[in-house]
């Protein structure tokens, strides 16, 4: 990758995981949860299903999460807000539905690499997923968490080496990982190793 490939990666990132924050932090509040139980108390009252409710009240926790943008001199204000004030709080609205919508598309993309990340090129994984069936993403994630499972020291095993490492995922290319990401591995392997520098 080169140089703005990953400034982008990285500001990506940071702002996914800063709204990720964001969102638990919103939900946290007293005022959050108090509208969640209500909201499903509600629905419940509508006779709605259990698990419908559920969803209204997990998603009724963060309806103020845009409010984490508005400046709190303005949020903790304890006299009347002015005109101008006013119109900033109402942008509360539409900055929440964007941190949502944004951390929604993170979720949906993790949630496919969490139930894919064990299938196998040949097949032969956990739900029989080959090939082009599998998500790409899904596909790197499944290179990634075994080289790292490998190289890292755990309570049942040493430190792989790098040469035994690279012998395994040479002979397993095309059957338990996707040839092309296992060529990318091979192509960063010199500045994967410092990660690891120290703990080993």
């Amino acid at each position: 990758m080169n140089g703005d490939t990953d400034m982008s990666t990285n500001t990506t990132t940071a702002t996914s995981n800063v709204c990720l924050q964001r969102l638990i932090d919103s939900a946290k509040s007293d005022h959050s949860k108090h509208v969640s139980v209500i909201c499903g108390m509600m629905a419940k009252k509508a006779g709605l299903p259990h698990n419908e409710r559920r969803f209204i009240s997990q998603a009724a926790l963060l309806h103020d999460v845009g409010k984490e943008e508005i400046p709190l001199s303005i949020i903790s204000k304890p006299s009347a807000l002015t005109p101008e004030e006013f119109e900033i709080v109402k942008t509360h609205t539409a900055i929440g539905f964007e941190r949502i919508a944004e951390t929604a598309r993170i979720l949906a993309v993790a949630a496919v690499i969490a139930l894919e990340h064990h299938e196998r090129e040949n097949g032969h994984g956990y739900y029989h997923m080959a090939g082009t069936d599998i998500h790409p993403y899904a596909k790197l994630v499944a290179v990634a968490d075994v080289f790292d499972a490998l190289y890292s020291r755990r309570a049942y095993k040493d430190p792989w080496s790098v040469e035994k490492i690279r012998a395994y995922f040479t002979e397993q290319a095309g059957k338990q990982f996707d040839a092309d990401t296992v060529t990318l591995l091979f192509g960063i392997l010199d500045e994967i190793l410092p990660l690891y520098e120290n703990k080993q």
